[in-house]
């Protein structure tokens, strides 16, 4: 399974074999998650470094409270992808297609025109935070640097009502 196809696996857990198999093949292991760390804050991540992408997990718990039933049995559930075109100190830059976007997403610009019109903006005084679509029953979303670049892409599970 390609990076940018590990979207459709949200809501899985550390122990069904489809993302167990695709963080594998992406180079890194659901072993890499921390019992404590989960404990203490909650979550925790897998690291695909040399694909430029981080996935968030979180307790079984707390997933069902916000986002309902998981697809698996598992103790860790799987809540987001995190993207780095530009890279980032953790992970090189992600140079795979952008999940559900028509076009390269290094900027805003680029982002405008891969994903349309966005449904709400974070912005202050001129200055761009944020972007956020709601794209195949998934949340995605676009954090900018200072220069509008792209810091990451996230994509994750919207909250139940």
């Amino acid at each position: 399974m390609t990076t940018d196809q590990l979207v459709h696996l949200l809501g899985f857990t550390n122990i069904d074999g489809a993302l167990v198999e695709a963080i594998k093949a992406n180079g890194s292991s659901v072993d890499a998650l921390s019992p404590k760390r989960m404990k203490e804050t909650t979550s925790d991540y897998v690291s695909l470094v040399d694909k430029g992408v981080v996935l968030s997990f979180t307790p079984r718990e707390y997933y069902s409270r916000d986002y309902g039933e998981p697809q698996g049995a598992g103790p860790f559930v799987m809540t987001g992808v995190f993207y780095y075109p530009n890279g980032s100190s953790e992970v090189s830059a992600y140079r795979g297609p952008v999940p559900f976007a028509k076009g390269a997403v290094l900027n805003r610009d680029q982002a405008l025109l891969a994903l349309g019109e966005p449904e709400e903006t974070d912005e202050e005084d001129g200055e761009v935070y944020w972007d956020l679509w709601s794209v195949e029953s998934r949340l995605l979303q676009v954090s900018y640097r200072k220069d509008l670049s792209t810091a990451a892409i996230t994509v994750c599970l919207p909250k139940k009502d």
